[in-house]
């Protein structure tokens, strides 16, 4: 062993030489050094004394690795001295020995010999020893077998017989040539011979390789003999399908013992078992003997043995029919304990490896079987073919398969086929699918009127959707808040296919107009969403114009911008400003007092306009009705009015106590830039800008101006224009502000200064130097007047 030990002094050389094959890569190098990754710093030459060198903290270096038999497959031609590889079959490195031309293995050990045994030297292999049937080998039971080694190497022989002994020997070869090995005998016959007959057949495997070499052993037969009483047979033990047999299993037989000696019995082998027996009778006389049962019955029934012995009187020395019955198989099932394992959800195909369950069993017979359930919600569970291999309590997979056609709880029935006493059931949980369904976004329809200013009534303003409905739930349908209005519904779908939801408005919208609404879902089969414009109109105002002839829109024709702007195009179902049916137009002329009165109830007017010519009669009784309308009706006041009157209807309304002037010099004005409506509204932005007077006749505050007024156009220190911060009053200082035409301007500068286009559009008008924009603050005073009467105006109040 030494010399193969003193190898191992070469391993260093060995690994440089395999290492130099990368010289093309180190040719030019004085010395080399590999790092990986998890080296970042050091030297870059190997360290002194090594030619190559690598480093790492987690890696080392792999040899070509092969087996035996691929490393035996090299060309002689390649073999150099110390050629390294690593052999896979003995997990050790080889390396290529020139002197002795053969591998050496660096594991200390020699490699196996190779020899064999000739056809000349199996005739020479001798049994030593006697052996007789049921006599157990001694150290004089030997076998000598010649053999001829062509390679040095260590030893394994073997040789076996099916009569229960065999021979073995092992060691070391030193050198080639011819050898006799002794193996070493074990065991005891079991089976003897008559005379004449061969003997046993013996097996030679050398170093695992069998040999053509097959001697035999001839086994003398005991003289034992002995009578078996068949009747007397008991078979005892449990028989169950898969089961190997225990010591339980067994066969007891009575016998009458005639002539002493080693004795057998076995039987045949049926359905995959059998019984044997053997041992010494030292007596004679009746006994009792047992023979053990091995094996694994296969499949229930009554199995059939024969029995057959080493009894020297070969009548009285076996059995016929001998019966052993094997239990079929056999178990309860015990649903109310079964667990289910894995996601279950409709629709969603079973996965076997993940949806199983798992189901107790109380075996009380062993066997081949398959449990399944029934197919139901499109869905079932089978074992597949299993064998129940121990008796009591077991638990037995099912595997799932199919997909769950709603999400609900699915009653499995259990059936076991063969041996299950009796079906079971298990309520299987499948989870719903989340509610899923589509909105068909263009057949979306609205009812109802939506006015500013007018509460959403549920059962009449709604929003109707069409939905498909793919899985049934809980929905959620709603819309964002828009112009302080939105819809919304919330139930349950309870069936699948195609439905109308009815959603309902809540709130108050704000301003008129066309609005859009996103139409949201709690859907989980689409993100989508779809949107629905709806148009806000006020409602039909009914203005009732006082004065007379271009002044007031009441009494004005359409070629005139008292009327013209106030046209459908401008306020309108499709106008600037969106109303039902645009203005119901009534002229009250000069009435005052109770006529005016009775107009305003009689027409349930929302605003009154008054222009040129109306200051006449001013009394108290018509202050008071125009009061009224004002603080109580909560109507819109427009009071152009170029006279002193004015002042009586200021204070009345305001509970002021202003100043009134007059000035000739009434052409233009300037607009203040106070925030309000009737400055900056729907139709321009005038703030800063100028507005003119219908010739030189104007009034104005000059003091006492009300508190709760916003002003909104002034000429020096005095105020031209003004209005109620709260209530439905506008004061202009000029019963002509509106008067002017459509479509055509007056080229008088000094008179007229609203202009239009033929359709109505406001417009700006050149004007004594400079722009004025009364068209304008007209239109926007409209609007505001419309907005204020659509929140504010009691239609139903009748002034006393």
């Amino acid at each position: 062993m030494k010399n193969y030990t003193n190898q191992l002094q070469k391993i260093a050389l060995v690994v440089i030489l395999s290492l130099l094959s990368f010289g093309s890569v180190f040719a030019q190098a004085e010395t080399a050094k590999i790092k990986d990754g998890t080296i970042s710093n050091g030297a870059a030459k190997a360290k002194d004394g090594a030619i190559f060198e690598l480093e790492s903290n987690n890696k080392g270096m792999l040899i070509s690795r092969m087996s035996t038999a691929q490393r035996n497959a090299i060309p002689t031609a390649n073999l150099s001295n110390g050629l390294l590889v690593f052999n896979t079959n003995t997990n050790c490195f080889d390396y290529w020995d020139s002197l002795r031309i053969q591998w050496l293995s660096m594991c200390g050990t020699p490699p196996p010999a190779v020899f064999d045994v000739s056809a000349a030297q199996c005739s020479a292999v001798v049994a030593n020893g006697t052996y007789k049937q049921g006599v157990t080998l001694s150290g004089d039971n030997t076998l000598t077998v010649p053999v001829t080694v062509t390679q040095s190497g260590t030893y394994t022989m073997t040789a076996t017989t099916a009569n229960g002994y065999y021979f073995e020997a092992s060691g070391n070869f030193p050198t080639a040539g011819v050898y006799d090995i002794t193996l070493r005998g074990t065991g005891r016959p079991s089976t003897g011979y008559a005379t004449g007959d061969p003997g046993d057949t013996v097996s030679l495997i050398l170093n695992g390789v069998v040999c053509d070499c097959t001697p035999h052993i001839y086994v003398e037969k005991a003289n034992v003999d002995f009578a078996i009483s068949c009747g007397s047979l008991n078979v005892l033990g449990s028989y169950n399908i898969g089961l190997d047999l225990t010591s339980s299993n067994k066969l007891t037989i009575e016998v009458n013992v005639t002539n002493l000696g080693y004795w057998s019995m076995k039987t045949n082998t049926v359905n995959g078992y059998s019984f044997t027996g053997q041992g010494t009778f030292t007596v004679t006389g009746p006994q009792t003997v047992e023979l053990l049962g091995t094996g694994k019955p296969t499949a229930s029934g009554t199995d059939i043995f024969n029995l057959s012995s080493n009894a020297s009187t070969v009548a009285g020395g076996s059995c016929s029919g001998i019966s052993v019955t094997v239990a079929p198989v056999a178990y309860t099932m015990d649903c109310s304990k079964a667990t289910q394992a894995g996601a279950y959800m409709q629709n969603v195909a079973l996965n076997p490896s993940t949806n199983t369950i798992s189901l107790p069993v109380n075996v009380t017979a062993t066997g081949s079987t398959t449990i399944t359930t029934n197919t139901i919600n499109g869905i079932s569970f089978s074992s597949g073919p299993i064998v129940l291999t121990k008796l009591g309590a077991d638990t037995v997979v099912l595997k799932g398969s199919g997909t769950p056609l709603s999400g609900t709880t699915t009653a499995l029935t259990f059936t076991g086929t063969p041996g299950a006493t009796a079906t079971c059931s298990y309520n299987l949980i499948i989870a719903q699918q989340p509610v899923a369904y589509t909105m068909t976004c263009g057949s979306i329809t609205t009812a109802g009127n939506y006015v500013p200013g007018v509460v959403m009534d549920p059962a009449a303003n709604t929003m109707t959707v069409s939905v498909n409905v793919t899985y049934v739930g809980d929905y959620d349908i709603s819309t964002d808040v828009v112009n302080g209005i939105s819809f919304s519904k919330k139930g349950t779908f309870a069936t699948t296919g195609t439905q109308s939801v009815v959603l309902e408005a809540s709130g108050t919208p704000t301003s008129g107009g066309t609005f859009t609404y996103k139409v949201s879902t709690n859907s989980t089969s689409s993100t989508s969403t779809c949107t629905k414009s709806i148009l806000f109109t006020y409602r039909t105002m009914n203005v009732l114009g006082m004065g007379e002839g271009i002044y007031q829109p009441a009494s004005a024709s359409a070629s005139y911008s008292a009327r013209s702007i106030l046209s459908p195009s401008n306020f309108g179902p499709t106008g600037t400003v969106q109303m039902k049916e645009s203005f119901k137009f009534v002229n009250g002329g000069y009435s005052v007092g109770a006529a005016l009165k009775k107009l305003i109830n009689d027409n349930k007017i929302d605003i009154i306009y008054v222009g040129y010519n109306w200051y006449y009669y001013t009394d108290a009784a018509t202050i008071k009705v125009l009061s009224d309308f004002v603080k109580i009706k909560k109507g819109v006041l427009i009071f152009a009015n170029e006279r002193y009157q004015a002042k009586d209807v200021i204070d009345a309304i305001c509970d002021a106590n202003v100043t009134i002037s007059a000035t000739n010099n009434g052409y233009v004005y300037n607009v203040s830039n106070a925030s309000d409506p009737s400055l900056n509204g729907p139709f321009g932005d005038l703030r800063g800008k100028l507005l003119g007077g219908d010739g030189a006749n104007s009034v104005f505050v000059s003091s006492g101006a009300p508190a709760n007024t916003t002003v909104l156009a002034t000429q020096g220190s005095n105020i031209y224009s003004l209005k109620h911060n709260t209530l439905g009053f506008v004061f202009l200082g000029d019963g002509g502000f509106n008067c002017g035409y459509s479509g055509y301007g007056d080229n008088v500068t000094t008179t007229y200064p609203a202009f239009a286009s033929t359709t109505g559009t406001p417009l700006s008008k050149a004007y004594n130097g400079g722009t004025i924009y009364n068209s304008i603050m007209y239109a926007n005073l409209m609007a505001w007047a419309i907005d204020y009467s659509q929140t504010n105006t009691d239609t139903s109040y009748i002034i006393n």
